[in-house]
C-alpha cells in the first residue's frame, strides 16, 4: 500500500459537486479529500471496527462480506468504479456490519467520517443524496443476504455473477438504469469466485461452463466475461424481488430466467444480442 496522499483538487471538486455541494464548499472541502492505493486482498475495515472515512472508488473493486461460522464469508454488496460506500456505519454511529476487502488493486478517495457528519446535517442537498443512496442500499443488502445464505449453490453462483455485472457496468451510487456496453470482464481469478460465492472450485466451472454454453459467460484462458449485461442487472433485480419464494432453482430454471428476460430486452439491445450471437459463431 502507497502512503495516503491528497488527491487533484480538481477530481475531488467535480465528485463533490455531484453530490449537491456547492461551489464554494466544494471547493472548501476538497483539500481534506485524500487518495490511497490499496492492493488485491487488502482490508478497508473489519466487521466491528470503527468506520473513520466515506470512501469513493476511482478504480478497483471493493467487497462488502458477512463472515460464516466456517471460515468463509458471504459477499452482499460489491462496489465498483465510481462508488462510494461506507455511509451507513458513519451515520448510525455503529461498528462496521460487514468485512470491506479489495478484491482487486483498487484507488480510493477517502473523506473524513467527521467531515461527512458536518455535511449531512449542514447540506440538504447532499444529505437528500446520501439519504436516497442509503435507502435503495440498505433493501438491496438485505435482500441479496437472504438470496446468498439461504439459496442453494446454483443460485448463489449465478446471483453472485450477476452482483459483479451490476458493479462493473453501471454506476454504482444509483439504482441501475442504463447499461454501458454488452460484455464486462471480471478481473478476478475463477478459485477466487467460487470462494466468495460459497461452492468449490468444481462446483462453480460446472455451472460456469452451463452458462458459457448459453453464451451468458465467455471465457478464455484466466478470464471470464459477462454478456449482455443488460439482462443480467434484470435478472439481479428479478430474484431480489421474489426473495424467499425461489431459493433451489435448478441451473435450467435459471437459464430459462435469463432468457425470458432477454425477450424483454428494448430493439437496440436485442440486435446487440444477435450481433453478439453472430460474432461467437464467426469464432466457433
Amino acid at each position: 500500500m502507497r502512503p495516503v496522499s491528497t488527491a487533484p483538487d480538481r477530481y475531488v471538486y467535480n465528485r463533490l459537486r455531484r453530490l449537491g455541494l456547492s461551489d464554494g464548499l466544494a471547493t472548501q472541502t476538497a483539500p481534506g479529500v485524500k487518495v490511497q492505493s490499496l492492493e488485491a486482498g487488502k482490508k478497508l475495515w473489519a466487521k466491528g471496527g470503527e468506520v473513520q472515512h466515506w470512501c469513493y472508488i476511482m478504480d478497483g473493486l471493493v467487497s462488502a462480506a458477512i463472515p460464516t461460522t466456517n471460515s468463509d464469508s458471504t459477499p452482499i454488496s460489491i462496489y465498483g468504479k465510481g462508488a462510494w460506500f461506507g455511509e451507513q456505519s458513519i451515520i448510525n454511529r455503529k461498528p462496521s456490519f460487514a468485512d470491506y476487502v479489495c478484491l482487486t488493486p483498487t484507488e480510493v478517495l477517502s473523506l473524513p467520517a467527521s467531515t461527512f457528519d458536518e455535511l449531512f446535517l449542514q447540506e440538504p442537498a447532499f444529505a437528500r443524496h446520501v439519504a436516497k443512496l442509503m435507502a435503495w442500499r440498505v433493501q438491496k443488502t438485505s435482500e441479496t443476504l437472504t438470496l446468498m445464505k439461504l439459496g442453494n449453490p446454483c443460485l448463489r453462483v449465478v446471483m453472485g455473477l450477476a452482483q459483479f455485472a451490476e458493479a462493473l457496468a453501471y454506476r454504482s451510487d444509483r439504482p441501475p438504469t442504463i447499461g454501458f456496453g454488452d460484455g464486462v470482464e471480471i478481473p478476478i481469478a475463477q478459485n477466487t469466485l467460487a470462494s466468495l460465492c460459497g461452492v468449490s472450485r468444481t462446483l462453480f466451472s460446472e455451472y460456469v461452463q452451463q452458462l458459457a454454453q448459453a453464451e451468458w459467460l465467455k471465457l478464455s484462458y484466466g478470464k471470464l466475461e459477462i454478456l449482455n449485461v443488460s439482462t443480467w442487472h434484470r435478472f439481479a433485480r428479478r430474484q431480489r424481488e421474489d426473495g424467499v419464494s425461489s431459493l433451489s432453482p435448478s441451473i435450467a430454471e435459471l437459464l430459462e430466467v435469463l432468457h425470458t428476460l432477454d425477450q424483454l430486452l428494448p430493439e437496440a439491445s436485442a440486435l446487440q444480442r444477435l450481433e453478439r450471437r453472430a460474432r461467437a459463431g464467426l469464432r466457433s
